[in-house]
């Protein structure tokens, strides 16, 4: 009867501890690979404004923004993707690391991509990029075998960029009001494209300050590359009325391919600071003109004191005949 007993308690510890292992088993994770394999999964990159794979993104000055998608075909378990970036440009790209995804949906996520200096690589350039992934949970399991990656690929351009840089050199001396003086400007194309010149304004405020816009009309229109500078010299004229003042002068030029629908600056401009001094009263040559018709004072004094001194010839001929004559009688 004991020997019973023994052989019932050993039977139900026996039990107790299968129900425990079982238990346990039924709370750990089984591998993928012990479970049914996922149906499948999608990634592909996000076209906007009608664009397609045959075209690339155009990356922006400072930084581009692309987005791209990943579907769950799977009905019940969510999805967990490591995921890579890569570029053949110098830039980088900035993403998440890895992302889940819920059975039966199609989310989106986005990546961004820094560091291109655009401004400085010609238009039209072109890189790709690539983002893969990697799928390493299916339903809360690491996904032992066998391995599912899917990737997303897609092409990169420079756009075309339109800018000028005005450069006014500085006279370094201040002016005198009744003389011309030349402002010489360096008109560079700093785009990354080929440029001309739509318009230009040429503005000062000063009453009485004149210049001839011609060298400028003159770059208007023409075609420029990257890097080159159209050199202009304007002549302006500090009329002799000119009061003693601080002149500011701005030269505006807009670019022909922003005003067609181009990227970049709509407008570049460069302002200089001149100062006219005003004639010392007395010295204007107005005054001097004015006594060309004057008869109490002589119009050039150099020529006024040459004519005296031209009497005393014309004096001394008779004098000295005169004085002859007398001599001669008095010898008689």
């Amino acid at each position: 009867m004991r020997d019973e007993r023994q052989v019932t308690v050993m039977e139900k510890r026996s039990m107790g501890a299968a129900l425990c292992v079982i238990t346990l088993l039924a709370f750990m994770p089984i591998p993928v690979a012990a479970q049914d394999a996922p149906i499948g999964w999608e990634m592909g990159l996000v076209y906007e404004g009608g664009a397609s794979e045959d075209n690339p993104f155009t990356l922006d000055e400072s930084e581009t923004t692309i987005r791209f998608w990943i579907r769950n075909d799977n009905l019940a378990g969510d999805i967990e993707i490591a995921l890579e970036y890569d570029t053949s440009s110098d830039g980088a790209i900035n993403g998440e690391e890895s992302v889940t995804v819920g059975s039966g949906a199609n989310d989106t996520f986005t990546i961004q991509l820094t560091g291109i200096d655009v401004w400085n690589i010609a238009a039209g350039i072109t890189y790709d990029f690539d983002i893969d992934g990697e799928l390493t949970s299916w339903n809360g399991a690491p996904v032992v075998a066998p391995i599912s990656s899917q990737s997303a690929d897609g092409d990169l351009i420079i756009p075309q960029l339109h800018r000028w840089d005005v450069d006014i050199n500085d006279i370094g001396h201040p002016v005198n009001a009744g003389t011309e003086f030349n402002l010489h400007v360096d008109i560079t194309n700093v785009g990354n494209t080929a440029d001309s010149i739509s318009t230009f304004s040429l503005e000062d405020d000063c009453p009485v300050l004149t210049v001839d816009d011609g060298p400028l009309d003159d770059v208007k229109g023409e075609l420029t590359q990257p890097g080159i500078v159209n050199e202009v010299t304007l002549v302006f004229d500090a009329s002799s009325t000119h009061p003693t003042r601080m002149c500011e002068i701005e030269i505006t030029v807009r670019s022909a391919g922003v005003v067609n629908g181009g990227l970049g600056d709509s407008m570049n401009k460069a302002e200089i600071d001149v100062e006219i001094e005003a004639r010392p009263v007395g010295s204007q040559q107005d005054n001097d003109d004015a006594s060309v018709d004057d008869d109490d004072g002589p119009q050039n004094q150099e020529e006024v004191t040459s004519d005296n001194f031209l009497i005393f010839p014309t004096l001394v001929t008779p004098m000295a005949i005169l004085w002859a004559a007398l001599v001669r009688a008095r010898e008689e």
